[in-house]
């Protein structure tokens, strides 16, 4: 009775473990198969036939459709350049230079993938509404209160997630995965 016990134990207690660790690989990715770049995350195979069973399994339970190398590539950032998580309650300052990419795309979500809406739109920018200075990095500002430049208004409290989709680029294919350009910096300025 015991040793029945015992087997039944050892059972559950693998196959728990088994299934709590895949359906956490499946919520999060694995971490080797991710492009890193700042606070930014991608899965540039996800899209491709490398990808792994997890990259696939989490971009069903998504309800996406990948991108493949040819078509572009998107980053999420759930935190700042020091590590702490985006809260819509602060104020942030983006800046940087992006990859060649013929377009992009900047927006925020809610952790679920649902996208927030400022004033009934949802908050996002792209290649063809921002200004540009030559020779300047791109400055976007997100913050309750309007500023000059390129701004996206914030507003609530809680977390969210920045998507930055980049375009036909070649930053996700694997000649360009081995040194990737920095993305946009993301650094808090102030919270309320």
């Amino acid at each position: 009775m015991r040793l029945m016990l015992a087997v039944i134990l050892v059972f559950g207690l693998a196959a728990g473990l088994g299934l709590g660790a895949t359906w956490w690989t499946v919520a999060h990715g694995l971490p080797v198969a991710r492009l890193a770049i700042g606070p930014w995350r991608a899965e540039p195979d996800a899209g491709t036939l490398a990808a792994d069973p997890y990259e696939r399994a989490g971009a069903a339970r998504r309800g996406e459709a990948p991108l493949a190398y040819g078509d572009g590539l998107p980053f999420t950032a759930e935190t700042d350049d020091s590590g702490r998580p985006l809260d819509l309650a602060c104020d942030y300052a983006l800046e940087g230079r992006l990859p060649n990419a013929r377009l992009w795309s900047l927006a925020a979500f809610q952790p679920s993938g649902k996208p927030i809406e400022s004033q009934g739109e949802p908050i996002g920018l792209n290649s063809a509404n921002v200004v540009r200075t030559d020779d300047a990095p791109l400055r976007i500002a997100l913050s309750r209160d309007a500023r000059p430049g390129n701004w996206q208004q914030l507003g609530g409290a809680g977390p969210f997630v920045l998507r930055l989709t980049l375009y036909d680029t070649t930053i996700g294919t694997p000649l360009d995965r081995a040194d990737p350009d920095v993305l946009l910096a993301i650094r808090r300025e102030g919270c309320r």
